[in-house]
């Protein structure tokens, strides 16, 4: 799973994190200026004893944008650039604004690469609990940052485009907007993640305009994305429930009270567009555990 990172890390490190050993474990690598390499495994953390320097991270970024920093500039400005894999390097540094948007984040100090993992079966139980009578609940899947809820959601999406047999659900056309290119790891135009012989996909485009595309060119029957939240993405969803397709979503949450607050999400479970709302937790450093699955009636 790390071979994609492997390929844009200085030698220097990509020796140095290999030396760690459970490497199969490892949930992020973290890269500060002038400070020692830090592997956290599953919520350890390893301090290694390679130091960071600046003309480190630069190389790194010169290999991730192939030697073309301004074709990922937008990406940079977005705060992270996705690599083949799904792996997500988040980037700080120093922004820069123009007329009130960022056009520029400089003299980068620190990244943060975070390993994607396809876990195939990791929705088993999931399923079983939004899965009634052989049709899909609209499902709401919520997670802090790094709880594994983008995994989730692949499985999903590939259980439901493929078929869950032992509760004689028979798999949908499902359309996935892969905003950032995370979810089914896209690279010219093709999956590199399994999710579903039935899924297609639509990527490096905003969610909302993938999902108004999705529905209005492809007879989709569900429509999944990560991490919604904007008032266009919301305007979207209500358009895609109104054409009676079934809807999977991650969002940024600790709890359903927590995701009650943010009015236009609480507005969509008032008008019963959300049926199951999925906590997950990392509990006992174990990202994708199922805290709680409410029903909203």
């Amino acid at each position: 799973m790390l071979d994609e990172i492997l390929k844009i890390l200085p030698e220097k490190i990509s020796n140095e994190i290999l030396n760690v050993g459970s490497n199969n474990k490892i949930t992020e690598i973290r890269l500060r200026v002038n400070k020692r390499i830090i592997v956290i495994t599953s919520n350890i953390e390893v301090f290694l004893n390679y130091i960071i320097s600046l003309n480190d991270l630069l190389e790194i970024l010169v290999r991730v944008s192939k030697n073309s920093l301004y074709a990922i500039q937008n990406d940079i400005n977005n705060g992270f650039v996705v690599i083949n894999g799904g792996h997500r390097i988040g980037i700080c540094g120093e922004v820069v604004f123009q007329d009130g948007k960022i056009r520029n984040v400089k003299n980068i100090n620190s990244m943060n690469i975070r390993v994607s993992r396809q876990l195939i079966g990791c929705a088993d139980k999931l399923m079983e609990n939004i899965i009634e009578n052989q049709t899909l609940k609209n499902t709401l899947i919520v997670s802090p940052p790094g709880c594994g809820k983008t995994t989730m959601l692949r499985d999903v999406v590939r259980q439901v485009s493929n078929g869950v047999k032992r509760l004689n659900f028979y798999g949908k056309n499902v359309g996935l907007v892969d905003e950032r290119g995370e979810i089914a790891s896209v690279s010219n135009g093709i999956s590199n993640l399994d999710v579903g012989m039935r899924t297609d996909i639509m990527s490096n485009c905003p969610k909302y305009t993938g999902m108004e595309m999705l529905v209005r060119s492809m007879g989709i029957s569900v429509i999944a994305t990560d991490e919604i939240g904007g008032k266009n993405d919301l305007e979207a969803i209500k358009y895609a429930a109104l054409s009676g397709v079934k809807l999977v979503f991650t969002m940024h949450g600790k709890s359903l009270e927590d995701i009650k607050r943010k009015n236009g999400i609480n507005e969509l479970m008032n008008e019963g567009l959300f049926e199951k709302v999925v906590i997950l937790s990392n509990e006992s450093g174990v990202p994708g555990k199922i805290d709680k699955i409410h029903s909203i009636n």
